[in-house]
């Protein structure tokens, strides 16, 4: 089995991506879904955040993830305390999960911090995906119903695109052509199994 990273920033299409490569045979390990997860049930981890963020669960524990996202994507600063604290515990749980696909010949691990947490040192392999900014807002937008300022503002918290062609080994670009983008998904696919 190898572990291959997915990795790219909100809105560029690493879902359609992984999806794709799912339907070929891949495992999948969603590393936002591992977070939340984690922030329905990790009792430890949701203290920690509540604690260093002042407020973000409710008298249940429940966390309000808006709340929390408002805080830490209008301060870099935020964001990495957020990430210092999570890290840890999203790294063993998702690698509980990968190697509990170890049958599926590659198992992808989609992360769209995989760099800043470090997840690169297991990845035997790295993909990204990108897309053009505007196009990226306009997904953002209607798939998580923000506003134009606020998908623009979490784009802008997140790594450019030289980021990631300077540090993966595989770039997709995602331009919005559907069939172009399994294409490309495909073919990249047949190469790592190899």
């Amino acid at each position: 089995m190898k572990i291959i990273g997915l990795t790219g920033g909100s809105g560029t299409g690493k879902g359609t991506v992984a999806a794709r490569m799912r339907v070929l045979g891949a495992g999948w390990v969603d590393a936002d879904a591992v977070y939340r997860t984690l922030c329905a049930e990790n009792r430890e981890m949701l203290s920690a955040l509540d604690t260093a963020f002042g407020g973000v669960t409710d008298a249940n524990g429940v966390l309000d993830r808006p709340k929390l996202a408002k805080i830490v994507f209008s301060d870099p600063a935020k964001l990495q305390q957020l990430n210092e604290i999570t890290t840890p515990y999203i790294r063993k749980a998702s690698l509980d999960a990968i190697h509990a696909q170890s049958a599926c010949p590659i198992v992808l691990y989609d992360a769209p911090t995989l760099f800043e947490a470090g997840a690169d040192d297991f990845c035997d392999k790295i993909i990204a995906v990108l897309a053009p900014h505007d196009t990226r807002v306009a997904r953002i937008i209607d798939r998580d119903g923000l506003t134009d300022e606020a998908a623009r503002a979490r784009i802008d918290a997140q790594p450019n695109d030289m980021f990631y062609r300077e540090k993966c080994d595989f770039i997709i670009e995602n331009n919005g052509d559907l069939d172009m983008l399994y294409r490309d998904t495909d073919a990249l696919y047949s190469q790592l199994i190899k």
